[in-house]
């Protein structure tokens, strides 16, 4: 993963807010241009020979900004109203800085008149220039490096597009109604784990060009600002309308590859709730701050505006079309290809062949043949057109699906043996990456820190965020390392199964969840709903602390349920239900009523054991989870306690038995879950 962190020295400019991004967007009655700008290839640090190139800036190839603008402009067009022509692509190697600047003012300023939309959205690598009237102490400004910028000019100055320029070229807009998407960074360049990291590798702060001193002196002129003025206004915030940003100034912003498509987090993140939700900036911003940090442990992205703006709904009308998760590109007979932009990118794997699609209208249907990235055949059903909006009716979850560990590079060429059949062993390449996205990274500790001694094994993150209790002492053989974390391995998997079925945005069930300390009932930690989106609080919950959950039950039938807690240190228990005493379990949730767990009557009791990041996972189903009840009971019964913790093939077999109770349809080789029938929730929450 690797994004783009190039905000907050730039004035101010790089800040802004994903709720008035959709205010922005929707008016319907002004035309609404767009301008995107994504680039992956950079250039190799040596050429063909190997050799190191003199002047190289380590800029390293990304591989999902092409993705950040096919996922922008698809939620542009189908969402927003956008015409495909009033939307104009740079990529790659056309994306240099002339080209960029021209396109600028050609298509934005020179065609948008006062109450228009503008969109700019930049995918790449981020830096930072040296400024000599930088509102920063440091005397830096961000900047974004465009194609063919790889190398220091003779000078050693660099062609890169500085926050100041982007600044005086917004102001030149004739609109308010003005948004730019930021996703990169200059906070430290090159792999993370298996993620990479969009910034300038050398952390040097470079002179800009004289093209760039002059260009920007030009525009000043222009507009009749001079260099005080300009501080003055850079240094009060954004020139006009909003800036998002995907991480803080002193963070990196990061692209990662999941289920083989490879995009910058905090434009997926975006545009997927944008797919689903409008709402005001305090909501989206509370939205896409959680879902950054679930996904990465520390990428913050910054949302500014002018206060003005702050206070106005997030969108000045409402979106052109419904809220889906797909769209009908083509149609050639029986034969649709599919845009699937809306998903969320960690159940990507359970839309492979036989997953099905209907119209929100429930017209036509779809079901899958063949899944590249986020682009699918499908076969159809009904009468569809090219444009048309699509909400997942079912998915399929392999019976084979793995949990994938990768092995870095300090573990050595040795090969893991005994290997469990759900859990497989990807070997890093030898430049570090891996040949296939993992869900978590295996390695030896080369550095000694404060908590782990040097020359240990332990389990990482694919952003290498130390997962903790996972090593022992210094020196231990792999093969050992992998017997010991096996348990831990087990009960990863359980999780990364059941994520499969997460669901929020296409159950039909009516579903909603808070979590809060038992004692203070309205401090809400965590919210999910599977009807309406919710503004989650960002409050931390202090370790040991005892909390409730409350299940909310607004459908017209009893819902069962199934809840696991999973600790910081990946261990996974399931919570609820928890009397296995009882001949009878009570696991389910009344028609039209609420439940709070644990009761208060119950001796049971839900306290987080460490700090670091939780999750609660809430299974809801219209039909009884028989199968899975009994073999609770059954391992409750053998360990003499309960909750009933994953950490073998028993309690492996039991996450199974919950998808087989789910599906309830004849055997076959995947588990196909249903919309109609099936809610499934995430609860993230932070533990100090």
């Amino acid at each position: 993963m690797k994004r783009r962190h190039f905000l907050q020295a730039a004035g101010a400019l790089y800040l802004a807010q994903a709720s008035r991004y959709g205010q922005v967007l929707a008016q319907s009655s002004s035309r609404k241009l767009a301008f995107l700008v994504g680039i992956n290839s950079y250039l190799e640090t040596s050429n063909s020979f190997g050799v190191r190139q003199d002047n190289h800036r380590g800029l390293s190839p990304l591989t999902g900004c092409e993705t950040d603008v096919q996922l922008q402009r698809e939620l542009l067009i189908h969402r927003f109203g956008f015409k495909p022509s009033d939307i104009k692509i740079l990529i790659n190697q056309d994306a240099t800085r002339s080209n960029i600047l021209q396109t600028f003012e050609a298509h934005l300023i020179q065609q948008a008149r006062p109450g228009d939309i503008v969109v700019f959205h930049f995918s790449g690598h981020g830096s930072r220039l040296f400024d000599s009237d930088a509102i920063t102490s440091d005397q830096a400004n961000s900047a974004f490096v465009p194609a063919r910028a790889d190398y220091r000019n003779a000078d050693q100055s660099v062609d890169d597009i500085m926050g100041k320029t982007l600044f005086l070229l917004m102001s030149a807009l004739k609109t308010e109604n003005v948004t730019a998407v930021l996703d990169c960074c200059y906070s430290g360049g090159g792999t993370r784990g298996s993620e990479r990291v969009r910034a300038d590798a050398s952390h040097a702060f470079y002179q800009p060009s004289a093209d760039e001193i002059a260009y920007q002196k030009n525009w000043m002129r222009k507009l009749g600002i001079s260099s005080q003025e300009l501080r003055d206004r850079r240094k009060a915030g954004t020139a006009k309308g909003i800036v998002l940003a995907a991480a803080t100034a002193n963070q990196i912003a990061k692209e990662s590859d999941v289920a083989d498509v490879s995009s910058g987090l905090f434009t997926y993140c975006l545009t997927q709730y944008l797919w689903e939700t409008t709402s005001s900036l305090t909501d989206a911003e509370a939205m896409i701050t959680r879902s950054l940090l679930t996904a990465t442990g520390f990428q913050e992205p910054v949302f500014d505006s002018k206060p003005e703006v702050k206070t106005q709904p997030i969108y000045f009308t409402s979106p052109v079309n419904q809220a889906a998760q797909a769209v009908v590109r083509s149609i050639q007979r029986n034969q649709a290809t599919l845009w699937l932009g809306g998903l969320d990118k960690k159940t990507l794997e359970a839309f492979g062949s036989e997953s099905q699609f209907s119209t929100l209208e429930g017209t036509a249907t779809v079901t899958i043949t063949q899944r590249k990235g986020l682009i699918a055949t499908a076969t159809l059903t009904g009468n569809l057109v090219p444009g048309a909006l699509l909400k997942e009716t079912s998915r399929v979850i392999s019976k084979t699906i793995k949990l994938r560990i990768g092995l870095d590079s300090s573990l050595g060429n040795q090969a893991p043996q005994g290997q469990d059949s759900r859990i497989e062993f990807i070997p890093a390449r030898p430049d570090g990456s891996y040949p296939q996205s993992v869900h978590y990274i295996l390695s030896r500790v080369t550095a000694q820190t404060t908590s782990v001694p040097r020359n240990s094994i332990a389990l990482f993150s694919p952003s290498l965020e130390l997962l903790p209790d996972s090593f022992e002492q210094p020196g231990e053989s792999l093969s050992k390392a992998i017997v010991r974390l096996t348990p831990k391995f087990q009960g990863l998997f359980a999780a990364h199964l059941i994520r499969q079925t997460l669901n929020p945005n296409s159950s039909k069930l009516k579903l909603e969840v808070s979590l809060y300390p038992q004692s203070q009932p309205g401090q809400i930690i965590a919210k999910a709903s599977t009807y309406r989106n919710l503004p989650t609080p960002s409050q931390p919950i202090r370790a040991r602390t005892p909390c409730q959950l409350q299940i909310t039950n607004r459908d017209r039938v009893p819902l069962y349920l199934l809840i696991a807690l999973i600790s910081p240190n990946g261990r996974f228990s399931i919570i609820f239900p928890n009397d296995y005493i009882r001949e009878s379990l009570s696991g389910e949730v009344s028609a039209q009523a609420n439940r709070l767990i644990p009761d208060p009557s119950e001796s049971f009791r839900i306290a987080p054991p460490a700090a670091g990041r939780g999750e609660a996972l809430i299974v809801a189903s219209r039909n009884p989870l028989t199968r899975t009840y009994q073999q609770m009971r059954t391992l409750a019964e053998e360990s003499h306690r309960t909750p009933v913790t994953i950490a073998d093939q028993r309690g492996i077999d039991a996450i199974d038995n919950l998808l087989s109770d789910l599906d309830r349809q004849p055997e076959s080789s995947f588990y196909k879950v249903s919309s109609d029938d099936v809610a499934v929730l995430s609860l993230s929450f932070e533990i100090i």
